[in-house]
């Protein structure tokens, strides 16, 4: 089942950086994108404000993982109803919002709902299901540009 995620809406829950802080978008795809990993699901990201070519190019090569921006004076709700509209089976989408509108909306329609917090439970519950089985083994992949400069965001944050 694709998961379709509110962006904005789930950064207050997984990242340590504010919602205004760039640094937050990277944060917050990199753990996607660890959990997309781990999960091999289908993710679509909406996410408000302006666009970033360089996550937009990135996240071409990430396989099953969608980005998508709000247009100017378009809301990241009205890209996330749009997309469901467009999907011919809208009861396989799992819409993680805690906008409430958005849940009620997406609900008429058919889909399921997980709320920001519990999908940021489930994916610390994977990650950390992931890491502790693959236990001190290396990866085989080598890392994007941005991927590493995700983890270094991560890692040198103060």
């Amino acid at each position: 089942m694709p998961y379709l995620i509110d962006g904005n809406n789930l950064i207050g829950f997984v990242s340590t950086f504010s919602q205004k802080d760039p640094r937050s978008r990277l944060d917050l795809l990199g753990k996607l994108w660890l959990f997309q990993r781990a999960t091999n699901s289908r993710l679509f990201v909406v996410l408000d404000g302006p666009s970033d070519a360089q996550l937009i190019e990135e996240c071409r090569f990430w396989p099953k993982f969608q980005l998508f921006f709000a247009q100017p004076g378009e809301k990241a709700d009205e890209v996330i109803l749009s997309l469901i509209q467009k999907n011919k089976q809208p009861r396989t989408i799992i819409l993680v919002t805690s906008d409430r509108e958005l849940q009620t909306l997406g609900k008429t329609r058919g889909v399921r709902i997980l709320t920001s917090a519990e999908f940021a439970k489930r994916i610390k519950k994977i990650l950390k299901e992931k890491k502790k089985a693959k236990g001190g083994h290396k990866p085989r992949f080598s890392s994007s540009p941005l991927e590493t400069k995700i983890w270094l965001e991560i890692l040198t944050r103060k």
